[in-house]
């Protein structure tokens, strides 16, 4: 019965070749049993993708679980990561005092705190078989820059910094399997982009996942995406995948959404402008996979943690 459902959860097709909306627990599994690495596309003010990374390492089983979760947290937080998975007994004020390693400027919640607390439950649990957790973002991210030149050249050059960092590590553990956990857009394969700020502009060929995949790094992408209010969500795709089910899933991307010629939203939010390059092209080139979320719940903030 197990090997059944193994089976079943790697197709996620029907008979008929039309892909079936699956829990998003179940599509993660199946998607880490297929593939080395793969990458899970954050919404920041959201809970449930973080919910559902905290879900998914407490209960992979043992022999099967991922070696390496890289975070989108600047390196220099490495040694306070380090320091609390280290920590007997669970000291989670080291994350606490240190709030960079929970992302603090897109506000510290319960939830992220939640992804750390599922590894070290999980290392200490199982000894023998842990979770490494890879601090995977640039030393001082988020940099306060001076200029808008600094601020673009920062915004650029990001991706392709953090995929050469993030190479090294592989190739020192090449057998390792790797759930990759950033903002859904470092994601993207195949395309680029321009980022403006004011008058200020400047180009980049490809995100975190694109470069890893040029230099010849396989990574599967499941690119998450929500209606949060009246805003838009971030692709156009959203809109048709959202109505075939009322609940929270994932689903495979095939040729059903290729007449959607341009799928991403550009973003334009106070003075900052985004947009990708090239802007005419089949989504299921820049990602593998949709998770969709049709109720989505924001963070649950910690504000009283920083006084």
């Amino acid at each position: 019965m197990q090997v059944l459902r193994v089976v079943l959860c790697a197709l996620l097709f029907t008979a008929a070749g039309t892909p079936v909306a699956t829990s998003p627990l179940e599509f993660l599994q199946s998607a880490l049993r297929r593939h080395q690495i793969v990458f899970l596309g954050d919404i920041h003010p959201l809970a449930e993708p973080k919910l559902l990374v905290s879900e998914f390492i407490r209960r992979q089983p043992v022999g099967e679980q991922i070696d390496l979760l890289a975070l989108e947290v600047g390196s220099d937080q490495q040694q306070w990561v380090d320091q609390y998975l280290d920590s007997e007994p669970e000291d989670t004020t080291i994350l606490l005092r240190h709030p960079r390693t929970l992302r603090a400027h897109w506000g510290i919640s319960a939830e992220y705190l939640g992804i750390y607390r599922a590894v070290y439950q999980w290392n200490r649990r199982y000894p023998d078989h842990p979770v490494h957790v890879l601090a995977a973002d640039l030393i001082g991210w988020p940099i306060a820059p001076l200029t808008a030149h600094m601020a673009t050249g920062g915004f650029v050059n990001r991706d392709v910094w953090m995929a050469a960092s993030f190479r090294k590590v592989i190739e020192q553990h090449s057998e390792w399997r790797v759930l990759i956990f950033m903002g859904g857009y470092h994601g993207l394969k195949e395309i680029g982009g321009q980022v403006a700020i004011g008058r200020v502009h400047d180009r980049f060929d490809h995100w975190f996942a694109g470069y890893l995949v040029e230099q010849g790094t396989p990574v599967y992408t499941i690119l998450t995406d929500a209606q949060q209010g009246s805003a838009h969500p971030a692709t156009r795709v959203f809109d048709r995948l959202a109505r075939e089910s009322s609940r929270n899933f994932a689903e495979p991307l095939d040729s059903t959404t290729d007449d959607i010629k341009e799928p991403l939203y550009d973003v334009e939010q106070d003075g900052f402008e985004l947009e990708f390059w090239p802007s005419r092209f089949a989504l299921r080139q820049a990602a593998d996979a949709m998770l969709i979320l049709n109720h989505p719940t924001p963070i649950t903030v910690l504000a009283d943690t920083l006084q």
